[in-house]
């Protein structure tokens, strides 16, 4: 039995170091990044109490002190009583935590900012943690503000401390806790960090960054300049040999992951509505529709310049949007671009199948069509082609409608990449031959797809005559214009 709890007791030390490492060497490759402002990391660092995990200088001189506590199961979930709880004559966390806050306030500057950085999860009942006001569970708006119960447990906490509740408020208006992210979570993040600190995404190379800061702990008191830490990543010969990066376009709200991208665009605001669900259109489309091009032509070129030319793509936004990322950098721009869909990665560079099942077909005789403009109704996810006829009869009765269906729209229509990069081949090319014979000026757009199916097909999408993508407003049959596209 001694033997068993011996091995939880390592478990759970190994856990706390591998969440800590990979803290961070996330950290680590944010120092890379543009517009990062840390100037100075350390591990361990001398004189930071129970806070020296890691710690960080900003150029505004800002300072992050960080405590990991990592945890190899759930029986023990992030609440008061974990915080407040005292190992014989011990202080609590809490009261280290605060402790260590008071000493590192005596330095000049700004007072310290104090982050403890957890795997466990709030548990959903505790009176304050639970009532947080934000996803960080900085918790002093709370505390702040409460009443009833939590003005009685704003005392409680402040009595832990043995101090005012003003003072308490004063500690945890510098007090956050990053909350609920597991080893695996963290590790994602560094994958993210890398893509734009331009270092190998592989568990291999993640390994070796993680050795390297295994090997700080060991001889710790080290502090480390951006300048510095670019010449070790330089000797762990982990930089990325290839051109990939990742670029987040915010539309309909925000992204943590535009943070450490390698080019990131916000088009919240050109958006009309108040949250995501309701955001379908453009507030002012006269103006938004250029600047959204223009910021596209921008990021293409600075991209180039970096000498990125493979590029992960990552939203929120909604589909005339993906296809108009895919189009601006499609496979003539020299680009191979991705995103991520429900049974992984879907990248434009993987070759279709031989299942090219797509049924494309039209109402009306094709020889009446000659030199008229073309509606294509592109039905993978659901079949939208007789609520596209409805908005034409009524918006644009000139067109000539093409359908293009799978046999069976819906969630599981498309059994994979191979398969939808088999009917976006087959979609273009016939398109083509269309468009010989019947020479269209434009095309008005229409689709139902994966979000990473749009941008495939606007990466494919040249030899085409401009075109149109459309808003789905989501009432039958209520289409509005998003997108001019030349190809």
């Amino acid at each position: 039995m001694a033997h068993s709890n011996s091995r939880a007791a390592s478990g759970a030390r190994l856990l706390g170091d591998d969440v800590q490492h990979l803290i961070v060497w996330y950290h680590v490759l944010r120092t890379q990044q543009a517009g990062a402002t840390v100037v100075d990391l350390a591990v361990e660092a001398a004189g930071a109490g129970n806070v020296d995990d890691m710690t960080l200088q900003h150029t505004d001189g800002r300072r992050e002190y960080w405590q990991v506590k990592a945890s190899v199961n759930a029986s023990t979930p992030l609440n008061e009583e974990w915080l407040f709880e005292k190992e014989k004559d011990k202080q609590s966390l809490f009261q280290r935590l605060y402790a260590s806050w008071v000493q590192l306030s005596q330095d000049s500057g700004p007072r310290p900012n104090i982050v403890l950085a957890t795997t466990k999860a709030i548990e959903a009942t505790d009176q304050v943690l639970a009532a947080r006001a934000t996803t960080d569970a900085r918790i002093v708006e709370t505390l702040r503000h409460g009443t009833g119960s939590l003005a009685m447990a704003r005392t409680r906490w402040a009595d832990h401390l043995g101090v005012s509740e003003a003072e308490l408020l004063e500690f945890l208006d510098r007090f956050e806790i990053r909350h609920a992210q597991s080893e695996k979570e963290w590790r994602e993040k560094v994958r993210d960090a890398a893509i734009g600190a331009r270092v190998r995404v592989d568990d291999s190379a993640i390994a070796v960054g993680v050795q390297c800061v295994r090997d700080w702990v060991k001889a710790p008191r080290q502090r480390f300049s951006p300048v510095d830490l670019s010449s070790i990543i330089d000797s762990l010969e982990i930089r990325s040999t290839d051109s990939t990066g990742l670029l987040v376009i915010q539309a309909l709200e925000g992204n943590p992951r535009a943070r450490f991208a390698s080019h990131a665009i916000d088009w919240v605001v050109l958006l009309a509505g108040d949250e995501p669900r309701t955001r379908r259109q453009f507030s002012a489309p006269l103006l938004a529709r250029p600047l959204v091009l223009r910021d596209l032509a921008s990021s293409r070129e600075q991209l180039r310049a970096a000498g990125v030319r493979t590029l992960e793509v990552d939203g929120p936004m909604r589909l005339p949007m993906w296809f108009a990322v895919g189009a601006h950098f499609g496979s003539t721009a020299g680009f191979t671009v991705g995103a991520q869909a429900r049974d992984g990665m879907w990248w434009s560079s993987v070759s279709p199948n031989s299942q090219k099942d797509l049924a494309i077909s039209s109402v009306q005789d094709p020889c009446d069509a000659v030199g008229r403009p073309w509606a294509v109704s592109v039905s993978f996810a659901v079949d939208i082609a007789e609520e596209v006829e409805i908005f034409l009869e009524e918006s644009l009765p000139d067109v000539h409608h093409v359908r293009a269906r799978v046999p069976h729209p819906g969630r599981a229509a498309l059994s994979g990449l191979p398969h939808a990069q088999a009917v976006i081949f087959q979609l273009r090319e016939e398109l083509r031959v269309l468009r010989r014979q019947l020479k269209p000026p434009e095309v008005h757009l229409f689709l139902a797809m994966p979000a990473a199916c749009a941008l495939l097909l606007g990466h494919a999408w040249d030899r085409m005559p401009p075109t149109w993508t459309y808003w789905d407003m989501g009432e039958p049959g209520a289409y509005e214009a998003a997108l001019l596209v030349a190809t």
